[in-house]
């Protein structure tokens, strides 16, 4: 961004934090960037000098220390809000994190110059005019700070209130959704998209025009969907979202995404290629490039893919991925090295334990792939295929006590899993006979060609 439009963007900022700190529930915790940025920035600027200028000439025109004491706090404030502006952003927003450290300098301005006016104007019969100007003034700061604490303390109530206010702020919904798809909380994403479409409701005519916020609100659905599994859901609120708002370059990701769990790689490859050239997100856009062309099963070019995508920035699943399709490459070291580091940071990640044990069987390090599909059944007691590999890698040690416990909670667990009965006749455990079949399954996470088994990347 060009210097000018820096500083246009910079007063802008300061003007309206300025107002935060007198009224902190009056403005959007963190502004959206002004559609006129030359034109605010002006009217920011001259707003700013103005206040500077008519505590001046209020301070000359009474010429006591009281009114020059109260315009020097006012030019303070007016510098704390030039200043504060400068941390809380990017990163450090939302900017009304700043109000109590502009609120504190410019209340105390207003209640000082109450003062003054008072000494100056309500005559010598109000005895205690000066103390009780400066008291309403500064009760008056007291009731709005106060007020507004429970927004204040909270930087999720703020981009609650800034997404409630405009619903063209996407950066509130990436706040709001970034913390919890980090740590996998589906559910609780699931009641963020729901508020969120809740505040900015879907237009009921697919045609009608829609806010930016319903368009994004719908991606967020459909991640959460892809998330839990719902792979026809989630594609059906990421083609809502593609058609709503076609200039949204996230909700195309999505749906690229979508597109390739619900086995149309053909046309999220496509839809992925496009948004690249388009200039979207390369790190989101290639990790749905690469699961396209995993489902199609081209695994060597889904794998270069995967691993240009991480180098864009992206996070757990384009990892998971790479681990996965290196374990199907037969390349455990380079696996080992993808996934190893999402273990140690979520030792309760199911599907990187998972992808561990595995490579651990295949090493033929029995106590590490025991310890491993342990670990993955404890951070998800429905993970079949980690319950699974134990029946057989207990069998094939000759523990075959531990072999039918696992093969019969196997049955318990997933009744309707046709590897079960298969799995009783391997192991000999007599709950009915059945067809054959011990191959451990593949790593969670990339599904390879019909009739293969493979690894768990996160996006079945």
């Amino acid at each position: 961004m060009p210097w000018l439009a820096e500083l246009a963007l910079h007063l802008s900022r300061a003007l309206h934090l300025a107002v935060l700190a007198i009224a902190p529930t009056w403005l959007s915790p963190e502004p959206l960037p002004p559609a006129a940025l030359a034109l605010s920035g002006a009217l920011s600027a001259a707003a700013l000098a103005a206040a500077l200028g008519l505590s001046a000439w209020f301070a000359a025109r009474l010429d006591t220390r009281l009114a020059r004491n109260g315009a020097a706090l006012l030019w303070l404030a007016i510098a704390a809000a030039l200043a504060v502006p400068l941390y809380y952003r990017g990163p450090r927003a939302p900017l009304a994190q700043g109000a109590v450290l502009v609120a504190v300098p410019l209340w105390a301005a207003l209640a000082t110059l109450a003062a003054a006016a008072a000494e100056q104007w309500l005559g010598s019969t109000f005895k205690h005019r000066r103390m009780g100007a400066a008291i309403v003034v500064i009760g008056l700061g007291a009731v709005q700070l106060v007020g507004a604490a429970p927004l204040l303390g909270s930087p999720e109530r703020m981009w609650w209130a800034a997404l409630r206010r405009d619903g063209a702020h996407l950066r509130a919904v990436d706040e709001l959704a970034r913390p919890l798809l980090e740590r996998r909380k589906l559910d609780e994403l699931d009641a963020v998209a729901a508020r969120c479409l809740k505040m900015h409701p879907v237009a009921a005519a697919p045609a009608a025009p829609a806010a930016p916020a319903t368009c994004a609100c719908l991606s967020l659905r459909a991640e959460a969907r892809l998330h839990s599994k719902n792979a026809v859901a989630a594609l059906r609120d990421a083609e809502a979202a593609r058609e709503r708002c076609p200039e949204q370059k996230g909700a195309r990701a999505v749906l690229a995404e979508a597109l390739a769990v619900a086995g149309r790689p053909e046309r999220a490859r496509a839809e992925a290629q496009a948004a690249l050239e388009d200039g979207g997100d390369p790190s989101r856009l290639r990790y749905a490039l690469a699961l396209a062309l995993q489902r199609e099963g081209r695994l060597s070019e889904a794998r270069a893919e995967a691993e240009r995508a991480i180098e864009a920035g992206a996070g757990r699943k384009a990892r998971l991925l790479a681990g996965a399709l290196a374990i199907l490459a037969g390349d455990l070291d380079g696996a080992r090295a993808r996934l190893a580091p999402l273990a140690e940071q979520d030792p309760s990640d199911a599907e990187a334990l998972y992808n561990l044990a595995l490579v651990a069987d295949k090493r033929g390090d029995y106590n590490g792939a025991r310890q491993g599909y342990l670990a993955a059944l404890k951070a998800d007691p429905k993970n079949a295929d980690a319950r699974y590999n134990l029946a057989l890698l207990t069998f094939r040690a000759g523990i075959l006590e531990e072999s039918r416990h696992h093969v019969r909670k196997f049955i318990d667990a997933f009744p309707d899993d046709p590897r079960g009965q298969k799995l009783a006749q391997t192991t000999g455990t007599p709950l009915g006979a059945a067809g054959g079949g011990s191959a451990p399954s593949a790593p969670s996470g990339a599904r390879r060609p019909p009739q293969e088994p493979a690894p768990s990347s996160g996006s079945r």
